[in-house]
């Protein structure tokens, strides 16, 4: 299994430090978050063969979103979203440049950051999250 992080700034990084990440995310929180599209991507890859990839959205006011998407042959075949409050949906807020999404997505940052080691960890979902499928969704949420 091979982890490709994409930083908010651009560059990429092949299996990244965890404990430097969460110091960049969590601990550098929501200052290293300010450079480039304010935006972070995991990319899974098994045998160079793209699996899945979880989407990482700050919001120095309400946390962080992530987006959990499974592939298969370059196409999304599934995709979940971290849920925090479902009575904030109808609230959305920008997350990075121009990505507006529901308030109630976003999770505390020591819990996204559990999700988010999970998945450099495995390239899965954590269970400790409540994820939903955007048909899950009520309307006027964006995820």
């Amino acid at each position: 299994m091979i982890m490709q992080f994409q930083a908010p700034d651009g560059s990429i990084v092949e299996n990244p430090n965890i404990e430097a990440l969460r110091a960049n995310m969590i601990d550098n929180f929501p200052d290293y978050w300010y450079q480039g599209h304010g935006g972070a991507i995991i990319y899974c890859y098994n045998d160079d063969t793209l699996v899945s990839n979880l989407l990482i959205s700050p919001s120095a006011e309400h946390g962080i979103y992530l987006n959990y998407s499974t592939k298969e042959d370059g196409r999304t075949i599934a995709t979940w979203v971290s849920m925090d409050n479902p009575l904030n949906l109808g609230t959305w807020t920008e997350c990075a440049y121009e990505w507006y999404a529901s308030v109630g997505l976003f999770l505390p940052l020591e819990k996204a950051w559990s999700g988010i080691k999970y998945y450099l960890e495995t390239g899965e979902r954590s269970p400790d999250i409540d994820w939903k499928q955007p048909s899950e969704m009520p309307e006027g949420s964006n995820w």
